[in-house]
């Protein structure tokens, strides 16, 4: 492989043997490796992971380390699953780490899939780069996601429990929640901000059975000011301005507020880290004027945060394309209580067709005809877009070529 695109072909070659649970696979590797555990934090949760660790990682630069941080899935660009300190993979490590990786899974005795064969890549660069901390980000559930290799990280957070990979994680939030507790390791402290009674008794039972500490992180949280800016006040901080808009975000820095407390940071560095965090995706504005914000809202619980939000907005547009693996009918249900809703599809394994959308009674568009004549004659306020992470990185492409398109005709005199 000699380019980032070769590699892409690779790894998309792999999701062919789709989703294949278990640890076995990947400590084989890392084993073949010879690749060593470093400073770590771990992430789970329905929703709020890829926050928490923007949070988490902005704090930590500002206190002066090099942080490595493994996400998914990316929004802008496939690189951006493997950064330090905040920027992508560079195209030639990730080739020289991509062949390095593909040569000793040649020789493994199972087949390794897309997602395990990414996390390696990740261990071999961070081994490489040996960074102060690395963040990783949960794929798919934690007990047995390919992140579980860690054996001793110096904290685990989980952000929530919701309904997500019913079929695999299990029926019932007990289930889901056990899975995603499986991440938790004996004496390491566990950080959350759940607020279901019975699944805080539960993850309390499993500390007790793990020997691992148990904090709930929310009453950290003293007051919260809905707005276009969300400013929270912390225990023990003055009110801050957060990077990332959205109620539920303050729990999300809750969560990253009390590792870094646990880690001796300072608080000048985290009250910097929560006003300068970034995540693209999460309530993101990407034009004032027509306003347009892109939201990566994929399950039932992550619209209802963005319905919160939403009741601040007025005369909201949204365009919405839900996998068929979600349940739709409650998030358009729950949207349409804050917005003129319009659904869609794209190219992407697991999307609705156009004809099963009509069927189910959906307001179908074709998005690309219709965010262009929207751009060029906005029908109301606010227009969001969302249902799908992979969904609102492919608008946010095509907005961009809208933009550059309305640009060169403003020059041209068009």
């Amino acid at each position: 492989m000699e380019t980032r695109l070769d590699v892409l072909e690779w790894l998309n070659g792999q999701l062919r043997f789709g989703i294949k649970p278990g640890l076995k696979r990947i400590e084989w590797m890392l084993n073949a490796l010879q690749i060593k555990e470093l400073p770590s934090i771990h992430v789970a949760g329905t929703n709020g992971k890829g926050s928490t660790v923007a949070f988490l990682r902005a704090m930590a630069m500002k206190q002066g380390l090099n942080v490595g941080t493994f996400i998914s899935p990316y929004i802008i660009q496939f690189e951006e699953r493997i950064m330090l300190n905040g920027e992508p993979i560079r195209e030639e490590d990730l080739v020289q780490i991509a062949n390095r990786v593909r040569d000793c899974a040649s020789s493994s005795p199972e087949t390794l899939t897309e997602f395990e064969l990414l996390t390696v890549m990740a261990w071999l660069y961070f081994h490489e780069q040996q960074p102060d901390l690395v963040i990783w980000e949960v794929g798919l559930g934690g007990r047995l996601d390919s992140t579980n290799v860690l054996q001793k990280p110096l904290a685990t957070i989980v952000t929530s429990i919701g309904h997500d990979h019913q079929g695999i994680l299990g029926d019932t939030l007990e289930e889901i929640a056990l899975e995603k507790f499986g991440i938790m390791k004996s004496g390491v402290p566990m950080f959350h901000s759940l607020t279901e009674k019975r699944l805080i008794e539960l993850l309390e039972q499993q500390g007790e059975t793990m020997d691992a500490p148990i904090h709930d992180v929310t009453p950290l949280v003293s007051s919260i000011e809905d707005g276009a800016d969300t400013v929270v006040t912390y225990d023990g901080m003055p009110p801050v301005t957060l990077g990332l808009t959205g109620h539920h975000q303050a729990y999300n820095g809750a969560c990253a507020v009390a590792v870094a407390r646990h880690l001796g940071w300072r608080t000048e560095a985290i009250q910097a880290g929560l006003e300068s965090a970034q995540h693209p995706g999460r309530y993101e504005l990407i034009s004032r004027q027509p306003r347009i914000v892109l939201d990566g809202a994929h399950n039932a619980e992550g619209v209802s945060a963005l319905v919160e939000q939403l009741k601040l907005e007025r005369d909201v547009t949204v365009l919405a394309a839900i996998l068929a693996d979600k349940d739709r009918e409650a998030m358009v249900a729950s949207l349409q209580t804050v917005a003129d809703v319009y659904e869609t599809t794209f190219d992407f394994p697991r999307t609705r067709t156009k004809d099963s959308l009509i069927a189910d009674g959906a307001r179908y568009v074709d998005w690309q005809d219709w965010l262009a004549a929207w751009f060029e004659a906005p029908k109301s306020e606010t227009l969001v877009v969302t249902g799908s992470l992979y969904f609102i990185s492919e608008v946010r492409t095509y907005f961009q070529s809208l933009k550059k398109t309305a640009c060169e005709q403003e020059e041209k005199g068009v």
